[in-house]
């Protein structure tokens, strides 16, 4: 029976089969496709792969490759990184399937991406089979004594069931621990003879799911609440910086509460949204603030020197004007994910009042708390507060003055400069249902997008893996696509070309996405530390380009994305010109297409670094 039908003669659309299949569970891997039905498991990126054989059967010829529908990606990374995506746009544990060995190995850097950004991810991994007499001889090959101690050290959790309900119950566990606090990537290999093998005759029990939900996170210690919300009450230049929990649209309610309550400024942390852009206490962009707050609460940073700088040998001045006479208050799960391999997360940073729970019940705790505090103030302290609102709501305003005119003074400047492509793609998308699935990072002109807050926005790669970008982009667009908004991208053009199979995956299964490369053609963050590092040693800085420009011959990359079957434009090298080629773009991603334009950008100035 077949699962296409025709979109054109060379471009079919894999479609569900539907009630024709075979609705029996005749085999193990039918089971585990029920199982992942139940769990809410609606796609599975994968790269094919015999040692999953049986569980790629199963979800099209039992499950009618319908929830899970099966997605091909041409590379493992690319798999991992769109589950990645897809678990942050929609908040759940999202699943991927990977080969054994090789096909890990291939995916492993995404897999540490993921568990450095804390992503809710079921990797299932096809291994085996552990019968040796079952082993064909590339499976030889293929196989290992444990798989998963390959990612172990940047997992949650990993299993490798030997039997038929150990595999379900092992699934079904992985699914909870993945989505419960601190969230994170699981591994279960699924032995190839395993799937393979007739369900028994007294079969299967699916795991009771009521027993395997995510568990809701931690609360704070009521003490350590109390004592939080009293260092930030009696603060005179209280400060909020809030980080990954931006992913989450409803933060930003108790985030935005507890910032009017103190009279506080508030910033999101670097690659986070989390407030509205024009709330008046909103003063992201500012480098000034953090210096002059006396007390700082730290909501989910991913790095808490964000806000208490810790100076480095490599980065002379990196401490800043850090005051040791300043409070820092940190929302935090990171005591409950060290790894004994990686360091991520782990600097020593000395926090004044820790409260060591899941982000959001933390906060509504200490925005209870706080309220119940200043209730009970005496009319002249909040006759104070109120005139800090007041002075925050005018630096507010001087801010986004500023911040405005930032960006038109490099309007037309060829080549066009990198702020000005942000604003360009804001304005042609500002009315519309959107969701940033990407941006740059450094070069992000604050305060010109307005965001509505939280989950408008899923930050960066976690763990500053290359090749994050592309299948990210297009597991956010996927859930955008379902959830009725418009997926917006703006990439790198190193990191669009570590994976740019990606795109194929989006136009095969009409996933409409609007991709604008900041195309510098160099990987110029390492520019920067190659004129940095000849400049400290007084060599020539001229230099710094070496091994870094994609450049002589440049890369069509306009021609790269219809290759695979995108509508592109591209070069643009003339500002005057950007505005109506995005609009041609955005209408091609209103028929549905998946839409790319490369942009000629320069190079940021030259920082220290």
């Amino acid at each position: 029976m077949s699962v296409t039908e025709a979109g054109t003669d060379r471009n079919p659309v894999e479609v569900p089969v539907g009630p024709a299949a075979d609705r029996t569970a005749g085999y193990v891997s039918d089971h585990l496709v029920d199982l992942l039905r139940s769990l809410g498991c609606k796609y599975l990126p994968l790269n094919p792969g015999s040692s999953f054989r049986g569980l790629h059967d199963s979800v099209v010829n039992h499950g009618g490759n319908r929830d899970p529908q099966l997605l091909l990606c041409l590379h493992e990374e690319i798999a991992v990184s769109l589950a990645h995506g897809y678990a942050k746009a929609t908040g759940g544990v999202a699943v991927a399937a990977v080969h054994d060995l090789v096909g890990l190995m291939h995916a492993s850097m995404a897999v540490y991406d993921a568990w450095c950004d804390r992503a809710p991810l079921l990797l299932l991994g096809g291994g085996g089979p552990l019968t040796t007499t079952a082993r064909r001889p590339i499976d030889w090959l293929h196989s290992a004594a444990n798989q998963a101690q390959l990612v172990r050290d940047y997992v949650k959790w990993d299993d490798e069931p030997a039997d038929p309900q150990a595999l379900l119950d092992g699934v079904a566990r992985g699914h909870q621990l993945a989505g419960t606090a601190p969230t994170g990537p699981v591994y279960v290999t699924l032995d190839a003879d395993l799937q393979e093998q007739p369900a028994p005759p007294e079969g299967l029990d699916l795991p009771d799911l009521r027993r395997y939900l995510p568990q809701p996170g931690p609360g704070a210690d009521p003490d350590q609440v109390l004592a939080a919300a009293r260092r930030l009450v009696e603060a005179d230049a209280p400060l909020i910086v809030a980080g990954r929990v931006g992913l989450r649209a409803e933060a930003t309610a108790p985030l935005v509460e507890l910032a009017e309550l103190l009279a506080a400024a508030c910033q999101d942390a670097p690659n986070t949204v989390c407030f509205p852009t024009a709330h008046p206490h909103n003063l992201s962009g500012d480098p000034a603030v953090l210096d002059t707050a006396d007390a700082v609460l730290a909501v989910d940073l991913a790095d808490l020197r964000a806000v208490r700088p810790v100076g480095s040998s490599r980065e002379p001045g990196a401490a800043g004007t850090a005051s040791a006479d300043r409070e820092l208050v940190a929302i935090t799960l990171d005591p409950l994910a060290p790894s004994s391999w990686s360091h991520a997360g782990q600097a020593p940073v000395p926090i004044d009042v820790p409260l060591l729970a899941e982000p959001l019940t933390a906060l509504r705790q200490l925005r209870d708390a706080v309220a119940d505090l200043v209730l009970a103030e005496p009319p002249d302290r909040r006759r104070v507060r109120e005139r800090r609102r007041d002075s925050l709501a005018a630096r507010h305003r001087e801010l986004r003055a500023r911040q405005r005119a930032a960006v038109e003074g490099v309007r037309g400047q060829a080549p066009i400069a990198p702020a000005y492509l942000a604003a360009a793609v804001w304005d042609v998308v500002r009315d519309r249902p959107w969701l940033l699935t990407l941006r740059n990072t450094r070069s992000w002109p604050e305060g010109i997008w307005q965001f509505p807050g939280g989950g408008s926005f899923l930050g960066h790669s976690g763990g500053g893996g290359v090749g994050y970008g592309p299948g990210a982009m297009v597991g956010g667009a996927l859930a955008a696509r379902d959830d009725g908004r418009l997926p917006v991208a703006i990439i790198g053009d190193g990191d669009l070309l570590m994976a740019p199979g990606a795109l194929w995956t989006a136009v095969h299964y009409r996933v409409p996405l609007l991709i604008v490369v900041n195309n510098n053609r160099s990987f110029h963050n390492d520019e920067e530390h190659q004129y940095a590092v000849a400049r400290h040693r007084g060599r020539p800085v001229d230099n710094s380009w070496i091994g870094m420009r994609i450049d002589g011959p440049a890369v069509d990359l306009a021609g790269m994305a219809r290759s695979y079957g995108a509508w592109a434009a591209g070069p643009v090298t003339d500002p005057a010109a950007l505005p109506a080629v995005l609009g041609d773009a955005l209408r091609a991603v209103d028929e549905g297409q998946v839409a790319l334009v490369d942009v000629h950008t320069a190079p940021r100035p030259r920082t220290r670094r």
